[in-house]
């Protein structure tokens, strides 16, 4: 072998070397773990998109999904991709596909999962109707399904609805408002209107409750006491859409008393009279206000309270030979307290 020879050898191993090297890193060792499906970690489906209309425009909310669709946390969300579509009036077709354009990218930021998003459009063009959807974005390959759709025409809008009132009950709020019959720039209005109601609790983003309706009062049933709801209506009709009226802010609470003490009892003592009752079964029961007038009174006066699970008052005051009378309330622990009426008089004689 010549002297050539003998160095082109150890370079051509070493270059063999080298390859299989590479190939061993690029390959992998050991044992495999199964693949991971990829709809694993989809994020789950934005099911809550709505919109809210001014004179300005079109502001649109989310919330941004916290878990996959097989329920497990997501750590950070990349952003979104909001999809329109912008279609003339004079081509819309109820029931037809629609055509929506190239999504907007929006990027998350700052933004994490379960927060709320906002998207705001001020540039409308009049005479068209737009079409919006979104999805969540988690990389170049990973998104959600598509949203919602949420859809207005975009017209000369309607003025908002007024003298918005708001009356409470337990567990329910009722509404009233003023239909407005006119537009904004004052023309006429002449298309039937429909409402949609919006509900927002302590600052959260006002959301809609259920479908439009047709009347102007509505019944909120799915309140809970003891907490303030803050509404707004917005009117609605086939062609246009309207602005807000101005909230109103109401505490629903509970107004319905306990039931009333029942076997009421005296007895005299060394050390006065003694009333003694029956509980009554109500949950909410909080105490007891105890009553009492003279023969010749008609009007009764509360002479103390007892706490839930006392079940007797010591009268002290009443030592002198005469003919009182006794009944005792229950009251709850609304704040105020609803109390029971106190007709469960008795009569009872000092000696």
């Amino acid at each position: 072998m010549n002297q050539r020879s003998a160095h082109i050898v150890p370079i051509t191993l070493s270059i063999l070397t080298l390859l299989i090297g590479l190939f061993l890193v690029l390959t992998g060792c050991g044992r495999k773990t199964p693949p991971v499906p990829p709809e694993t970690t989809l994020p789950k489906t934005i099911n809550d998109l709505h919109q809210q209309l001014n004179e300005n425009g079109v502001t649109l909310t989310w919330t941004a999904p916290s878990r996959t669709i097989q329920g497990d946390r997501l750590e950070h969300i990349d952003g979104f991709e909001l999809m329109r579509a912008i279609v003339p009036d004079d081509d819309y077709c109820e029931g037809c596909p629609i055509n929506f354009g190239r999504p907007i990218k929006i990027k998350a930021g700052k933004s994490q999962p379960g927060d709320t998003m906002h998207y705001h459009e001020t540039v409308l063009r009049p005479g068209h109707r737009y079409f919006y959807k979104v999805r969540t974005k988690l990389g170049w390959y990973h998104a959600g399904a598509d949203s919602n759709i949420v859809s207005f025409a975009w017209n000369t809008l309607i003025s908002a609805p007024t003298n918005l009132a708001a009356s409470t009950g337990d567990r329910r709020i009722t509404l009233a408002w003023k239909a407005p019959t006119t537009l904004i720039d004052n023309s006429k209005l002449s298309e039937e209107l429909h409402y949609q109601i919006f509900r927002s609790v302590a600052g959260d983003e006002p959301a809609p409750v259920g479908s439009p309706i047709d009347t102007t009062t509505f019944t909120d049933l799915a309140v809970e006491n003891n907490t303030t709801y803050i509404y707004n209506v917005q009117p609605l009709s086939k062609n246009s859409v309207g602005l807000m009226s101005k909230p109103v802010s109401v505490n629903s609470r509970d107004q319905t008393p306990p039931a009333p003490p029942s076997d009421l009892i005296a007895v005299q003592t060394q050390d006065g009279i003694k009333i003694l009752w029956q509980q009554p079964n109500d949950p909410d029961l909080s105490g007891y206000r105890i009553y009492r007038r003279m023969d010749n009174e008609n009007k009764t006066t509360m002479i103390g309270e007892a706490k839930k699970g006392v079940l007797m008052f010591l009268d002290t005051t009443a030592l002198a030979p005469a003919v009182w009378y006794y009944s005792v309330s229950a009251i709850d622990d609304a704040e105020p307290a609803n109390e029971s009426k106190h007709l469960n008089e008795i009569k009872f004689t000092t000696k």
